[in-house]
């Protein structure tokens, strides 16, 4: 049997639990010089651990969370809400196109349930396709479902 450890880097873990190196007296040195408005960087140097020891375990103690993490949210939540608005508005625009298209299929004289389908199709969404003839949404879906089913025999 190859001795405990052979093959491996030094230093790597041999299955003996893992100690932490935050003591009671650590965390309260972190939160203290938190509270005084130092920077991870500040606190990290000062314990002699890394930055991102002193994020990690800050985030972990009480849940205290930076000013730069409030701010990326907030940032990613702008982008987020910018793309769905920008989804929004080419979606609307479809569905206006379908429905235009829907009212000059029918005054052309073609069979409303394929002008239904066909606007379901182009974005439309039932409901508005039911707008559109004073129907519910699920009386213009059986409409075009019907016309639809008629189609395929």
């Amino acid at each position: 049997m190859p001795p405990r450890g052979a093959g491996r880097a030094s230093g790597a873990h041999d299955g003996a639990a893992m100690k932490s190196n935050w003591t009671p007296s650590r965390d309260k040195r972190l939160l203290t010089q938190q509270a005084a408005g130092r920077t991870a960087a500040q606190i990290a140097k000062s314990l002699g651990v890394s930055r991102n020891a002193v994020i990690g375990r800050s985030r972990r103690l009480r849940g205290i969370v930076y000013k730069s993490d409030i701010e990326s949210w907030a940032r990613a939540n702008a982008r987020r809400s910018q793309e769905a608005k920008k989804r929004m508005k080419v979606r609307q625009k479809a569905q206006r196109k379908a429905l235009r298209e829907l009212a000059r299929a029918v005054a052309r004289g073609e069979p409303k349930g394929k002008a239904m389908a066909r606007a379901h199709r182009g974005g439309a969404l039932w409901r508005q396709i039911g707008e559109q003839f004073g129907v519910s949404q699920q009386a213009a879906y059986e409409k075009a479902k019907t016309w639809t089913q008629r189609q395929r025999r």
